[in-house]
């Protein structure tokens, strides 16, 4: 999918619609997101787009996309669990995981795509304080929609027609993420063939 042009032709409500969809409903993954809103960015640093209109859309969408998803998880959650045969167990460790990352997940969930649909639900499930959810979805969604919209503005106000080249910026992206997260797991022992495999 050329993200630019999908951007250009579904317009301010298109990526209001796109991201409420994946964050609020847990089919919505196959969506762009980190990639949409660097399109964005980039369109509206060459003057294709408004940009204050851009960032009040893409953060609407966040937010009740978000809300959508904590109360569909309040309501559907548990009968799912249970058809599932989720052990009470299972489900109380999940609620005690929660309770203790899940600001942290809120917050850093939105720029991992399977979690910005999953946090939110799981949230929902465990009966979190909507108030709390609320609260750190607001800020969640401001760092995530704004932070990320406004840097690949920044960058695409420098460098003239950055636009052309998203693709590879996202490529560049994805190969430094994997690259770190493969660093991270060799140093922490998780892949063990590749530390046998290891010149001594």
């Amino acid at each position: 999918m050329d993200v630019t042009a999908y951007v250009q032709a579904v317009g301010y409500l298109g990526i209001f619609a796109t991201v409420f969809v994946e964050t609020g409903l847990l089919v919505g993954f196959f969506l762009p997101g980190d990639s949409l809103l660097i399109a964005v960015g980039l369109l509206a640093a060459a003057n294709k787009m408004q940009l204050p209109i851009a960032l009040l859309a893409l953060f609407l969408g966040s937010v009740l996309g978000n809300n959508l998803g904590y109360f569909l998880g309040r309501k559907f959650g548990p009968a799912l669990l249970t058809r599932a045969r989720v052990r009470q167990e299972d489900l109380e460790r999940t609620r005690r995981f929660m309770a203790r990352f899940g600001p942290l997940s809120i917050l850093i969930g939105p720029y991992v795509p399977v979690f910005r649909a999953v946090v939110p639900f799981t949230c929902g499930t465990v009966r979190m304080p909507w108030l709390r959810f609320f609260g750190l979805s607001l800020l969640g969604s401001l760092l995530w929609t704004q932070g990320l919209t406004l840097v690949a503005y920044y960058v695409g106000s420098k460098i003239p027609h950055l636009e052309r080249y998203i693709y590879l910026i996202l490529l560049a992206g994805v190969g430094f993420a994997v690259a770190l997260a493969a660093w991270r797991a060799y140093r922490s022992g998780n892949l063990p063939w590749l530390r046998r495999s290891a010149p001594k």
